[in-house]
């Protein structure tokens, strides 16, 4: 609710039921430099909150209708940032309480005591400041992790009642690699600026297929990228998931070259259903989230063997999907690097 950018004078919303004291807080206020605003009960006060935005409020919390303890309720589930002290009558301590649990910054006993609340408003005036501050950091913190980690994995770091650390659990993904073809070449020829512009649009229109499925964009390599499904986020079809993202890739790519800034390059994609295990690898100083095992070496061997616009799945994927969802054909056995028997690989020719 809070203006971040606001200058002035602070506002100071005063609500009580009673016109006397809204007079003489009201008064009072001015002299010591607020811009006063008045309400006489919770609904009009939740009203200019929302309205007004200010930067404290003192609050009455005895009052017919809606009393101050709803009223703060309500002002706080669209507003953390805004000052709230309560006015209690002496005895009613535990509804101040109630008021701090709900809300409130502080309170004060009625009758009030100026000098006593010049000095609880400028208290609770810094800690509005504060939590401007806080939410500022919040929000740069937030728009650079956003370049630079997943959303979803964001969203699992800042939720989890602890730091991160070292260590992962093995559970069932589809892991998707895809490289583009013929970049060797293409590089050799191009300014590293054209040539970085050029892997940022083919990366992008990849990128905006597999986040569009759910996805988890594991990391960039090169001209190339890694991405699994079924983690952080889970899904029971992320097979089907990931070949859907692989199809996507392909076709954005085709619309990417019909355009005036395509250069004719296309997708080697392998994708792969198997275990990993899924976490942060690295060190305790610096690590990063993503998966290894066999099951990620495998599926970068497939990709490693596909032609340009091709899609290459393995066995388990085939059978995840079934024929009911997939069209493919069979390719022969691929000899893989540390397995003894041939890895049974098929060519996607579309979903069903």
């Amino acid at each position: 609710m809070n203006d971040l950018s606001k200058t002035g004078s602070p506002k100071l919303l005063i609500v009580d039921d009673l016109v006397d004291i809204r007079r003489l807080l009201r008064a009072w206020a001015e002299v010591e430099g607020y811009t006063p605003l008045e309400a006489s009960n919770g609904n009009q006060a939740v009203d200019i909150a929302f309205s007004e935005k200010p930067d404290v409020i003192i609050m009455d919390i005895m009052m017919p209708g809606k009393d101050g303890l709803t009223a703060i309720k309500e002002i706080r589930q669209a507003d953390p940032i805004t000052g709230i002290i309560v006015l209690t009558a002496y005895g009613t301590e535990q509804r101040a309480v109630q008021a701090m649990r709900v809300g409130a910054d502080d309170y004060m006993h009625k009758p009030f005591d100026a000098a006593e609340l010049r000095v609880k408003l400028a208290s609770v005036l810094q800690k509005q400041k504060l939590r401007i501050e806080n939410q500022q950091l919040q929000a740069r913190l937030n728009g650079i992790l956003n370049h630079f980690m997943p959303r979803s994995v964001i969203d699992q770091l800042m939720s989890a009642p602890e730091l991160p650390h070292l260590g992962g659990e093995r559970q069932a993904i589809s892991i998707l690699f895809a490289d583009i073809r013929g970049f060797s070449i293409y590089a050799e020829q191009t300014e590293p600026e054209a040539l970085v512009t050029t892997v940022n649009r083919y990366l992008g229109v990849a990128t905006d297929a597999i986040l569009a499925q759910g996805g988890t964009l594991d990391k960039y390599l090169g001209d190339g990228l890694l991405a699994i499904f079924n983690s952080p986020v889970r899904y029971a079809d992320h097979a089907l998931r990931a070949v859907q993202a692989a199809c996507d890739i392909q076709r954005n790519t085709e619309a990417l070259n019909a355009g005036p800034d395509g250069q004719g390059l296309q997708f080697g994609i392998g994708v792969h259903t198997g275990e990993a295990v899924v976490g942060n690898i690295g060190t305790p100083e610096l690590m990063s989230f993503t998966a290894v095992g066999e099951s990620v070496n495998l599926t970068k061997q497939i990709e490693e063997v596909t032609a340009p616009g091709q899609i290459m799945i393995s066995r388990a994927v085939a059978d995840a999907l079934g024929p009911d969802r997939l069209i493919a054909r069979s390719l022969s056995p691929l000899t893989v690097k540390g397995r003894s028997e041939p890895a049974e690989v098929l060519e996607v020719l579309g979903l069903k």
